[in-house]
Protein backbone atom coordinates (compact mmCIF):
# COMPACT_ATOMS: atom_id res chain seq x y z
CA UNK A 1 0.00 0.00 0.00
CA UNK A 2 1.02 3.73 -1.08
CA UNK A 3 2.57 5.96 2.08
CA UNK A 4 0.60 8.76 -0.16
CA UNK A 5 -2.43 6.99 0.60
CA UNK A 6 -2.27 5.99 4.09
CA UNK A 7 -0.32 9.48 4.80
CA UNK A 8 -4.15 11.47 3.05
CA UNK A 9 -5.97 9.02 4.89
CA UNK A 10 -4.25 9.49 8.60
CA UNK A 11 -4.00 13.33 8.05
CA UNK A 12 -7.64 13.43 6.62
CA UNK A 13 -9.08 11.11 9.97
CA UNK A 14 -6.54 13.69 12.41
CA UNK A 15 -7.86 16.93 10.94
CA UNK A 16 -11.91 15.54 10.88
CA UNK A 17 -11.57 13.84 14.45
CA UNK A 18 -9.90 16.97 16.02
CA UNK A 19 -12.39 19.45 14.73
CA UNK A 20 -15.48 17.29 15.62
CA UNK A 21 -13.99 17.32 19.29
CA UNK A 22 -13.29 21.15 19.01
CA UNK A 23 -17.06 21.06 18.16
CA UNK A 24 -18.44 18.82 20.77
CA UNK A 25 -16.54 20.87 23.37
CA UNK A 26 -18.01 24.46 22.38
CA UNK A 27 -21.43 23.99 21.40
CA UNK A 28 -24.37 21.84 22.62
CA UNK A 29 -26.59 19.82 20.01
CA UNK A 30 -28.64 21.75 17.78
CA UNK A 31 -26.51 24.71 18.77
CA UNK A 32 -25.27 27.57 16.15
CA UNK A 33 -22.48 30.02 15.71
CA UNK A 34 -22.24 32.57 12.94
CA UNK A 35 -18.76 32.90 11.27
CA UNK A 36 -18.77 34.88 8.39
CA UNK A 37 -20.86 33.75 5.50
CA UNK A 38 -21.80 30.59 6.80
CA UNK A 39 -22.13 28.99 10.53
CA UNK A 40 -20.58 26.03 12.66
CA UNK A 41 -23.58 24.04 13.70
CA UNK A 42 -23.81 21.03 15.89
CA UNK A 43 -25.81 18.22 14.16
CA UNK A 44 -25.33 14.54 14.98
CA UNK A 45 -26.93 12.40 12.33
CA UNK A 46 -28.18 9.34 13.35
CA UNK A 47 -29.49 8.01 10.52
CA UNK A 48 -26.43 8.00 8.52
CA UNK A 49 -24.47 4.83 9.69
CA UNK A 50 -25.73 2.24 7.42
CA UNK A 51 -24.49 4.23 4.56
CA UNK A 52 -21.23 4.96 6.16
CA UNK A 53 -20.58 0.96 6.71
CA UNK A 54 -21.05 0.50 3.20
CA UNK A 55 -19.04 3.73 2.59
CA UNK A 56 -15.74 2.08 4.16
CA UNK A 57 -16.26 -1.21 2.85
CA UNK A 58 -15.81 0.73 -0.76
CA UNK A 59 -13.02 2.71 0.27
CA UNK A 60 -11.28 -0.57 1.41
CA UNK A 61 -11.98 -2.43 -1.88
CA UNK A 62 -10.57 0.92 -3.62
CA UNK A 63 -7.56 0.11 -1.51
CA UNK A 64 -7.19 -3.20 -2.86
CA UNK A 65 -7.91 -1.90 -7.16
CA UNK A 66 -4.64 0.34 -6.08
CA UNK A 67 -1.98 -2.77 -5.66
CA UNK A 68 -3.62 -4.55 -8.69
CA UNK A 69 -4.47 -1.88 -11.23
CA UNK A 70 -1.85 0.39 -12.89
CA UNK A 71 -4.93 3.11 -13.35
CA UNK A 72 -4.36 3.93 -9.70
CA UNK A 73 -0.46 4.37 -9.46
CA UNK A 74 -0.20 7.96 -9.65
CA UNK A 75 0.67 9.94 -6.75
CA UNK A 76 -2.42 12.45 -6.71
CA UNK A 77 -5.22 9.96 -7.60
CA UNK A 78 -3.34 8.24 -4.57
CA UNK A 79 -3.96 11.23 -2.53
CA UNK A 80 -7.51 11.27 -3.38
CA UNK A 81 -7.96 7.52 -2.33
CA UNK A 82 -6.13 8.39 1.15
CA UNK A 83 -8.40 11.53 1.41
CA UNK A 84 -11.96 9.24 0.59
CA UNK A 85 -10.47 6.16 3.10
CA UNK A 86 -9.80 8.99 5.57
CA UNK A 87 -13.12 10.41 5.60
CA UNK A 88 -14.93 6.86 5.13
CA UNK A 89 -13.14 6.11 8.46
CA UNK A 90 -14.09 9.34 10.24
CA UNK A 91 -17.48 8.71 9.72
CA UNK A 92 -17.06 5.16 10.47
CA UNK A 93 -15.98 6.51 14.02
CA UNK A 94 -18.59 8.80 14.68
CA UNK A 95 -21.17 6.06 13.90
CA UNK A 96 -19.27 3.75 17.12
CA UNK A 97 -20.77 7.10 18.85
CA UNK A 98 -23.86 6.80 18.27
CA UNK A 99 -23.87 8.91 15.09
CA UNK A 100 -22.21 11.19 12.43
CA UNK A 101 -21.31 14.85 13.68
CA UNK A 102 -21.28 17.31 11.14
CA UNK A 103 -21.28 20.80 11.70
CA UNK A 104 -20.52 22.85 8.71
CA UNK A 105 -23.82 25.16 7.43
CA UNK A 106 -23.00 26.79 4.15
CA UNK A 107 -26.54 28.09 4.82
CA UNK A 108 -27.72 26.97 0.93
CA UNK A 109 -26.59 22.79 1.40
CA UNK A 110 -26.91 20.23 4.10
CA UNK A 111 -24.78 20.80 7.19
CA UNK A 112 -21.59 18.15 6.61
CA UNK A 113 -18.20 17.54 8.26
CA UNK A 114 -14.66 17.37 7.23
CA UNK A 115 -15.13 13.89 6.34
CA UNK A 116 -17.35 14.56 4.60
CA UNK A 117 -15.73 16.82 2.38
CA UNK A 118 -12.68 14.70 2.44
CA UNK A 119 -14.78 11.61 0.63
CA UNK A 120 -16.19 14.43 -2.31
CA UNK A 121 -12.81 16.21 -3.07
CA UNK A 122 -11.04 12.70 -2.85
CA UNK A 123 -13.36 10.69 -5.14
CA UNK A 124 -13.01 13.72 -7.47
CA UNK A 125 -9.36 14.18 -7.13
CA UNK A 126 -9.33 10.00 -8.58
CA UNK A 127 -11.53 10.34 -10.71
CA UNK A 128 -9.26 13.51 -12.61
CA UNK A 129 -5.98 12.08 -12.23
CA UNK A 130 -7.03 8.02 -12.64
CA UNK A 131 -4.41 7.00 -16.00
Amino acid sequence: MSLTVWLGAALLLVLDQTTKQLVRARLAEGQAVALGPFRIRRLTNARRPGGWWLLAAVAIVSLILVEISPLFHGRAAQAGLGMALGGALGNVVDVRRGGVLDWVDLRVWPVFNVADTGIVLGAGLVLWNVG
